[in-house]
């Protein structure tokens, strides 16, 4: 029992008591808890080629539009079943301690796959469907490197309760800070005259970030008065995140050449240090019940207008934490080290409201427009016991000082060129969720349908986001070193960061049959 207190108080620790409780650090990073939270529940447009171009706030669109407004799918008088496939690319680029690396990756799998039944009635329309839709992706690529003269990630294992703390201190990459032992000190901070002098370290690494989000769903839809629709759906809301960090530290110009580390434990020091590797990861997998529901009326054959409601979702994440440190000596010797930790925790996504309009087939034009508002600062994480009741309180607070309230703007043009063939295109702009954030997205879409037989359409789409934003690499405990000797030094936590410029693609294919 001890031992699994513990393994959920170092968890607590690492991704969200150090955070919240630092005005100094930044809360983009993808390891603290309240970012994952509003990660996870975040729903962005259906991975279905049409969807993604075109909103179905108020406007017949792609199958997955449904998670726009499910009352959409009351417009659909065929019956249907689909399935898409998609490949997602990322290229970052970023700027670290005046150095600039660019990193990319790329994932692919199954985007959407379901049916639509549309029930025959003497008038008006029911339809009910099923099926999975893609909704959030979440890749990212960092590569680094440059000479840090201010911090070093080993003043992250020192802080007191940091998961990284014991295997750190068994690799020496951290050791007591004085004669007292009450208190560690990164290795590279200890041997001088001063508390705390630093000579500066190399850093170098890589880290990959990859997942997404999507809906196992049911839903109906029915025009149960003249040109008045009506829609709900219910699903499994389900997703995974994995993050993958390497990252190094090296002597490079041989600053720390002393003979004060014991390598071979006969009470002699006979080496220093020479560079140390961490290599993390934490695989995150998540689930939760979502519902919706909302309204299309059809002011005459070529406008309409809708809106939704997302209720607030509950999510429960599983998630799985490795650490590995390696030190390298100046005489060759190594040290190595690992740590796991599996914890399980629960959030509550705030409710999702959303306005639209429609235009349909004027001389062959069409177009969609929605407006979607979600408050981040309802987002709330629940621990699941009292043994963390107080650290609940500091990441909610931390949330609600540090996330807003936005509205996503979202809209779409498509152009029948004949029967067989229709061009389309589209914009979103996704403002940032932090308080003062930068990390605005800016979205561009277009693609086409094909009919290629007279049940048989293929739907292809490409969709490019960039944005530029500044995230923190690591976070770090910086000491006060003026309560020495009669006390401990105090601590600050800060981040450092890089800024970052990303592109991301996400291709989609769909191929439709219709049933007559």
């Amino acid at each position: 029992m001890r031992r699994i207190l513990k393994t959920i108080l170092l968890v607590a620790l690492l991704f969200g008591v150090g955070r919240a409780s630092a005005q100094d650090s930044n809360p983009n990073n993808a390891l603290l808890y309240s970012n994952q939270a509003t990660l996870f529940g975040s729903q962005n447009s259906a991975s279905d080629p049409v969807s993604i171009i075109l909103p179905g706030t108020a406007f017949r669109s792609g199958q997955g539009s449904f998670i726009d407004n499910p009352a959409s799918m009351a417009l659909h008088r065929t019956s249907f079943g689909e399935l898409g496939l998609s490949f997602r690319t990322v290229d970052e680029s970023a700027t670290f301690l005046g150095n600039n690396r660019a990193l990319d990756d790329n994932q692919s799998g199954i985007s959407n796959i379901g049916f639509l039944y549309s029930f025959p009635t003497v008038q008006g329309s029911f339809v009910f469907g099923a099926g999975y839709t893609q909704h959030s992706v979440h890749n990212r690529a960092l590569g680094f490197r440059g000479r840090n003269e201010n911090s070093t990630i080993t003043d992250k294992f020192k802080a007191e309760g940091s998961p990284y703390q014991e295997i750190a201190f068994n690799t020496f990459a951290t050791d007591f800070g004085d004669e007292f032992e009450d208190w560690d000190e990164s290795i590279f901070r200890i041997g001088f005259d001063q508390w705390g002098d630093f000579l500066g370290v190399t850093q170098q690494g890589e880290i990959i970030q990859r997942g997404y989000s999507g809906e196992y769903s049911m839903f109906f839809a029915t025009e149960f008065q003249e040109n008045l629709m009506f829609g709900a759906s219910i699903g499994l809301l389900s997703g995974r995140f994995n993050y993958s960090r390497i990252f190094q530290e090296v002597d490079e110009f041989n600053d720390y050449d002393s003979a004060f580390i014991d390598s071979n434990d006969d009470g002699v020091g006979d080496t220093d240090i020479d560079n140390i590797l961490l290599d993390d990861q934490l695989r995150s997998r998540y689930i939760g019940f979502r519902a919706r529901a909302g309204l299309i009326y059809r002011i005459n054959d070529h406008f309409n207008i809708g809106g939704s409601y997302t209720f607030p979702t509950s999510i429960e994440v599983d998630e799985v934490f490795d650490a590995n440190i390696r030190t390298t000596f100046n005489n060759g010797v190594e040290f190595s080290d690992d740590t796991g930790i599996e914890f399980s925790y629960k959030i509550i996504n705030p409710s999702i409201i959303s306005l639209g309009a429609g235009i349909t087939d004027i001389s062959g034009l069409s177009a969609s427009f929605s407006a979607d508002y979600t408050n981040y600062q309802n987002t709330t994480i629940d621990f699941e016991g009292s043994e963390l009741f107080e650290d609940e309180l500091i990441e909610n607070d931390f949330i609600n000082e540090n996330y807003r309230s936005v509205w996503s703007l979202r809209s779409g043009l498509a152009y029948q060129l004949s029967p067989e063939f229709t061009v389309r295109g589209g914009y979103q702009y996704h403002p940032s969720r932090y308080i003062n954030g930068n990390d605005h997205k800016h979205v561009y879409g277009f693609g086409a349908g094909i009919l290629l037989t007279r049940n048989v359409q293929l739907d292809l789409a490409a969709q490019y986001t960039a944005w530029d934003e500044v995230s923190s690499v690591y976070d770090y405990a910086q000491y006060n070193y003026s309560p020495l000797p009669d006390s401990s030094p105090g601590i600050t936590f800060r981040s450092q960061e890089a800024d970052r410029s990303i592109d991301r693609w996400h291709l989609m294919g769909t191929v439709r049959v219709n049933f007559q």
